[in-house]
């Protein structure tokens, strides 16, 4: 039996995903116009602010300087199909350049990732690397687990 959208609260089932499954594949457009997906770990202070560390020089992130629009996947790890389920969305990535702002960031990041912290090498690297702001437009929540096809969806103004 199909479970009824009415019954999911979006606000608190999401974000209770969100910090389970921590691993997210990120997509964009190169400069030809053609896909490119790369997985990253996310954090987020609330589903309007997903945070990611990459290098400048990675090719998603040289896409994303020229076409901050992406998509992201993140799901849990399933094997059967009844029980997938995960997020979608749609939304603008930026380098963070604000130093207010990469604070928030890197106390998101090091609170989903506490082993950040307890090694000084990684801390460093990660001090060095640039942290990414992720704001979604559109999140969809699908959970085959409540019947096949289900889904809920929020949009969010930029």
């Amino acid at each position: 039996m199909a479970a009824d959208v009415d019954d999911f609260d979006f606000f608190t089932e999401v974000p209770q995903f969100l910090a389970t499954w921590r691993t997210a594949s990120v997509a964009t457009i190169d400069e030809r116009g053609f896909p490119h997906a790369a997985n990253v770990q996310f954090a987020f202070d609330d589903l309007q602010h997903l945070y990611f560390v990459s290098s400048p020089d990675s090719a998603h992130s040289r896409h994303m300087e020229m076409e901050p629009a992406v998509a992201m996947t993140i799901y849990a790890q399933v094997d059967t199909p009844d029980q997938i389920h995960g997020v979608q969305l749609h939304g603008r990535c930026q380098a963070i350049t604000d130093p207010d702002a990469l604070e928030r960031a890197w106390s998101c990041y090091t609170q989903a990732f506490p082993f950040v912290l307890r090694n000084t090498q990684l801390e460093q690297r990660m001090r060095g690397e640039q942290f990414y702001r992720v704001q979604p437009s559109w999140i969809r929540y699908i959970d085959n687990r409540r019947g096949f096809g289900f889904k809920v969806e929020q949009v969010f103004e930029l």
